[in-house]
């Protein structure tokens, strides 16, 4: 039998699916008396008062995805889109090796470019026992599809390479993106559209849907369109991220063509329009979505808060990533930001608003996106942006 090597801690509570972080919970700060002195500091990401931003990593290729283990270890997990790699830092240092290196598990190898890559990364919620750690990629080999792997955790290395699902459409973008486990134990993943509209609301084809299948790669027995069918939900156009709220609601936010980009709650069987409808409309076919950005935000990262180092007003919240326009070099006035999520009601009911919490203001006319976003064992978040190879950390520093 294999050994695993994981690091435990008070601190993996953080990471349980169903703990909910209370209003009187105490904050946490950082251990310094002049947040002057922090090294790293970076003054073009505009933050709330009380807040700092550090250069954490300036040596990642693109990097997308970026997940702490649910062990307590201070191991963050970081995804490079075109290398196909998985870097480990430990204790903020970059391990030698890589995690995973795709190139060495798929045949052919991993021939990637524009959007396609490594792109999902998501840890088993038994990963302290089974050390699971999922990935979805798009590969260009001898044509372009899309997958959902897994590989077991062995000592820092990534072992046992598992395809759960292959042969899913793909194109130059609007490819397969992220994977998130529910309170139910499945894992769910979203699948653009491979710019193939056309395909979408066909329930057989994989093409602009959220799935739902188990750890193992199977179709579970409830599923909303049968025990065959690995489809949870239909009618999106590039979907990147999802959330579940606390109590139970699917929050994910959707890419439109030229702006109209949606954020919804998404239910079991619901179809939510897309080629056919496109932000707010009257067809009872339809779901709606409960939010609809009128000019180009381009959602990426979610991540639900569950630390207790921010002030109580962000404990408990969804922060979301807004890429904003692609490969740009200066400040957007809607993109290029992380926002608060405020939500109250639930279900299709759900009201939502959102806040401004870090802005990017580079203008040295070099690109700038950010990504994709969590949380670490002592509560900082940590962002990655993909154009600049550099990983961000916000802490409170009051």
């Amino acid at each position: 039998m294999k050994q695993y090597l994981f690091y435990f801690s008070a601190s993996v509570l953080l990471f349980s699916l169903s703990l909910t972080a209370c209003s009187d919970d105490p904050v946490q700060v950082i251990d310094n008396d002049d947040p002057d002195d922090l090294p790293g500091l970076v003054s073009d990401i505009s933050v709330p008062e009380g807040f700092v931003v550090q250069e954490f990593a300036d040596d990642v290729d693109l990097p997308t995805a970026v997940e702490f283990p649910p062990d307590g270890s201070d191991r963050l997990f970081v995804a490079e889109l075109q290398t196909g790699k998985i870097w480990i830092y430990e204790n903020g240092e970059k391990l030698d090796e890589p995690f995973v290196d795709l190139a060495l598990n798929i045949e052919g190898g991993f021939p990637v470019s524009g959007e396609n890559g490594l792109i999902g990364l998501e840890f088993d919620p038994d990963y302290a026992s089974n050390g699971y750690v999922y990935v979805t990629y798009a590969a260009r080999n001898d044509d372009t599809v899309a997958s959902v792997a897994r590989f077991t955790d062995v000592y820092n290395r990534g072992e046992d390479f598992t395809e759960l699902l292959a042969g899913l459409p793909s194109d130059r973008g609007h490819q397969i993106q992220n994977l998130r486990f529910g309170p139910d134990g499945m894992l769910y993943v979203s699948v653009g559209d491979a710019y193939e509209e056309n395909k979408v609301q066909d329930i057989d084809e994989f093409h602009g849907k959220i799935l739902r299948m188990t750890p193992e790669g199977e179709i579970p027995a409830d599923n909303p369109f049968g025990p065959d069918n690995y489809v949870y939900a239909l009618g999106f156009r590039n979907a990147y991220d999802m959330q579940f709220r606390d109590n139970g609601d699917l929050l994910v936010s959707d890419n439109g063509p030229t702006g109209m980009d949606r954020f919804m709650v998404v239910e079991a069987g619901g179809n939510y329009g897309w080629p056919n409808e496109l932000g707010f409309h009257n067809n009872p076919e339809y779901v709606n979505p409960i939010h609809v950005w009128v000019e180009t935000v381009a959602p990426t990262g979610l991540h639900k808060y569950r630390g207790s180092m921010f002030p109580s007003e962000y404990q408990g919240k969804v922060f979301q990533v807004l890429f904003g326009f692609t490969y740009s070099s200066s400040p957007n006035p809607n993109g290029k930001r992380i926002q608060v999520v405020h939500t109250t009601g639930e279900g299709q009911d759900t009201e939502v608003t959102f806040e401004d919490f870090a802005v990017w203001q580079f203008d040295d006319g070099f690109p700038n996106n950010p990504v994709d976003i969590t949380e670490g064992p002592d509560g900082s978040l940590y962002v990655t942006d993909i154009f600049q190879g550099k990983i961000f950390r916000i802490s409170y520093q009051p």
